[in-house]
């Protein structure tokens, strides 16, 4: 007996190639390291098999537990097998608690990283399976807006107006910062030339065609990206982790006309409303420059704009933006549906929404930008 680990271990008679051990006492979390030297210690070489004696064991704890699982694998390496001969009721209840087999299974050694040829020939595989969703994502989205076209009744109405004011009302205060500084930021460089030529007039005709052919539908789709294309991700994409979206497809419901048309048509009406606002604002950031900045009379200002404009200017900004809206809300929407399971899932197709949405706007208007300029 151990005065320290309080149980005593006692070696039956041998049998062969097979150690028998008896335990008595108390096995714990205190002694069971001692205990684990002392069994391997005995099992010598020679010996195929170890059968242990717990039948005598007055006390079992989780440290036990350890105990066995650590001195079956032990044994294992040296390929000598233990045999439980007697047990208790607590030291079976605990054992039938555990996976052994997926405890003592072996670490699996650390995986090679992939190397280049591998890596893009995941990204060739992904890269072709999003065009796939996405072909496919037009087509159900099409078919979902020329459903709604000819059957306005059956449309989600009152989640559009919802919508509507996500994307629109509330969007209008931060476009509305953001457009006039970047009409303060281009009357601002631009004066930084002109003045030297004695042009600071023609400050109106920059700021002007520079707001309404790019920088405001461009920078209220950026921002509408930002907050509604990552909501419409976010929304669908938790449906999807809680199956929210296969209970309305069970019950038989289109989740592209259930779900998608209200976000799409929101943001169709409220994008061309957001950008002639930001035309607005950003004209009247480059009058704020040219008035207290340069001493321009506001008249001169607004009459020169008036001259440098025409009604074209602002309908291809609007044109792009309703382009805009779509792409916005039909990629959100589409990486929404794309979520598997889990908030880390919801969390990434939300980066990426806000990523491919911003990249499908600069694409989409530098396209624009060159069959404008061609037209």
């Amino acid at each position: 007996m151990s005065a320290e680990a309080t149980y005593e271990l006692k070696q039956g008679p041998a049998r062969g190639e097979a150690l028998s051990l008896a335990v008595r006492g108390r096995i714990d979390i205190h002694n069971a390291q001692q205990l684990l030297d002392e069994i391997s210690a005995r099992a010598g070489n020679g010996v195929h098999q170890v059968s242990l004696d717990l039948g005598d064991v007055e006390y079992f704890d989780s440290g036990g537990g350890a105990l066995l699982l650590m001195l079956r694998q032990r044994l294992a390496q040296r390929q000598i097998d233990l045999d439980i001969a007697r047990s208790t009721p607590a030291i079976d209840g605990f054992l039938s608690l555990v996976d052994q087999e997926a405890v003592l299974k072996p670490t699996a050694a650390a995986s090679v990283a992939p190397g280049l040829v591998e890596k893009l020939g995941e990204g060739a595989l992904r890269f072709g399976q999003d065009v796939r969703d996405l072909v496919v994502f037009t087509g159900e989205l099409m078919i979902g807006l020329y459903h709604a076209f000819l059957h306005p009744r059956q449309v989600r109405w009152h989640d559009t107006w919802i919508y509507m004011e996500r994307a629109g009302l509330d969007g209008v205060p931060i476009v509305t910062l953001i457009s006039f500084l970047m009409g303060l930021i281009t009357a601002f460089q631009a004066a930084v030339q002109l003045t030297q030529f004695g042009a600071d007039i023609y400050i109106a005709n920059l700021v002007g065609l520079s707001i309404t052919r790019e920088l405001g539908p461009l920078m209220t789709a950026i921002i509408a990206a930002g907050r509604s294309g990552a909501a419409f991700a976010a929304e669908i994409g938790t449906m999807k982790v809680s199956e929210e979206v296969d209970a309305l497809t069970t019950m038989g419901f289109d989740r592209t006309r259930f779900l998608v048309t209200p976000k799409v048509l929101a943001l169709l009406f409220m994008l061309p409303c957001l950008t002639l606002i930001a035309d607005l604002v950003g004209v009247l950031g480059g009058l704020f420059v040219a008035v207290f900045g340069l001493d321009l009379p506001a008249q001169v200002f607004m009459r020169q704009t008036r001259i440098s404009m025409g009604i074209w200017d602002v309908a291809s900004g609007l044109i792009k933006s309703v382009v805009f809206a779509m792409l916005i809300a039909g990629v959100g929407c589409l990486r929404g549906f794309q979520a598997s399971s889990g908030a880390e899932s919801v969390g990434r197709i939300t980066t990426s929404a806000i990523v491919a949405g911003i990249f499908m706007i600069i694409l989409a208007d530098a396209v624009f930008t060159v069959v404008f300029h061609y037209w």
